[in-house]
């Protein structure tokens, strides 16, 4: 009967995340350039931990990011990670300020073994996120008065990924993620004549839609020493891939008068079916420490996206670098006595360069991060929760100053599902 429930409440957290798969609402400017927002990617406990990844392997947790790691899933095991974001950022420049906040899942991921050192993984979660609401006036010139522009984004981009990761040689595992990259983004862009309702309004109006298939390909390197010591490295690269791409741009004029039959008249509509390319990326890294007492690492992620090329969408590209680094501390990790030396305690930073230029300028992006890892009672599963508190632009001259917090939990299910048991 246990099993069974089990079964059943997987079942409905995946329907869960199939149908909340959407993006989160939280309105930044950052998001109108390109194809949005960037979401922070991989499961809770490599996040909190700086959201490194190359050198990390668990037997009772999924790294998704690099996908040889997925030869380190224990034989007998299954694994389930549903997790959701609660994230709110706060904008100043100009002397104003605004806030936007919004909670949303955040990922579904599932692994097991085929057999020892050969571990298979699927998962899906948010990718770019294209919400924005921008809106200012101006006095405008001649006889036209004064004019409110209001642009609006909404929509945002998923992945759906397939991987396999298997271990080579007791000091070499290698593994590779298929992925399916899909969604919509809309983007509203409103010029509004307040001085006088006589004027004809205009509205220009873009869809994109995209969606086509990627891989990454990972190798990870690893040293066992005396004591439980260990020294791990990997390398995951990322080859850039095509998206079908449909654009559909549209011109209306309205007016200011609801009833008036001029309320909305499509002056222009134009569709085009294209390819968009997706960029290259590189990752790699390092972890080191003592099994179940202490990991730190440190991670490189170089992204080639003056390469990309976006039909469609705003802004220049320009190449990004990224820097991790984090720890796990577990105090004691199987006492019988104290519940907190149990817990993991995670923390770490990150640095990262927008990919976009604003203003002319590439933005630089901070962070840190913490977490912990809560057991839960007779079982190798888990409570993950991370925050992540993060500063991006100069709030001078055009670009605000954003302070952005995300806080993620994720339930961590760990089972023996291939065990026959003798005894009902």
């Amino acid at each position: 009967m246990y099993k069974n429930n089990k079964a059943l409440l997987i079942c409905l957290l995946a329907l869960l995340a199939t149908g909340a798969a959407g993006q989160k609402i939280v309105n930044t400017p950052f998001a109108r350039y390109g194809i949005g927002n960037l979401e922070q990617q991989g499961a809770f406990r490599t996040l909190a931990m700086g959201g490194i990844s190359s050198g990390i392997r668990d037997n009772v947790a999924l790294n998704l990011l690099t996908p040889a790691s997925y030869s380190s899933i224990d034989t007998t095991s299954f694994l389930f990670d549903f997790g959701i974001d609660y994230a709110v950022a706060g904008l100043k420049g100009g002397g104003l300020s605004y806030h936007s906040q919004d909670m949303t899942f955040s990922h579904l991921m599932i692994g097991f073994p085929v057999m020892k050192g050969w571990g298979i993984a699927t998962a899906i979660m948010p990718y770019a996120n294209g919400a924005y609401d921008i809106g200012y006036s101006s006095e405008g010139s001649g006889v036209t008065g004064s004019l409110y522009e209001h642009h609006n984004g909404s929509g945002g981009f998923q992945r759906a990924l397939l991987g396999t990761g298997v271990r080579l040689l007791p000091f070499v595992s290698v593994g590779a993620n298929i992925f399916y990259m899909f969604g919509e983004e809309t983007r509203v862009n409103d010029f509004i004549f307040t001085g006088d309702n006589n004027y004809f309004n205009t509205r220009k109006q873009g869809v994109s839609a995209m969606r086509g298939i990627g891989y990454d390909a990972s190798v990870q390197f690893m040293l066992n020493l005396e004591g439980g010591r260990f020294i791990n490295a990997g390398l995951t690269y990322t080859p850039a891939f095509d998206l079908k791409t449909e654009n559909e741009d549209a011109i209306f004029r309205y007016s200011n008068t609801s009833n008036s039959i001029y309320s909305i008249d499509t002056l222009s509509l134009n569709t085009l079916s294209t390819t968009s390319r997706m960029p290259q990326s590189l990752r790699a890294g390092f972890a080191l420490g003592k099994v179940d007492k202490l990991t730190a690492g440190a991670d490189i992620v170089y992204t080639r996206w003056t390469k990309a090329s976006l039909p469609g969408t705003y802004g220049t590209y320009t190449d990004a670098l990224s820097l991790h680094a984090g720890a796990e501390y577990i105090p004691e990790k199987y006492s019988n006595y104290s519940f907190f030396d149990r817990v993991e305690y995670r923390i770490g930073c990150r640095y990262g360069e927008s990919y976009t230029l604003f203003g002319g300028d590439e933005l630089k992006e901070y962070g840190i991060t913490f977490g912990t890892g809560i057991p839960m009672k007779r079982s190798r599963s888990r409570i993950s929760l991370s925050v992540d508190l993060s500063t991006r632009g100069t709030g001078s001259g055009n670009i605000p100053r954003e302070t952005r917090i995300s806080v993620g939990a994720s339930l961590n299910l760990y089972d023996y599902w291939f065990i026959k048991r003798q005894y009902d």
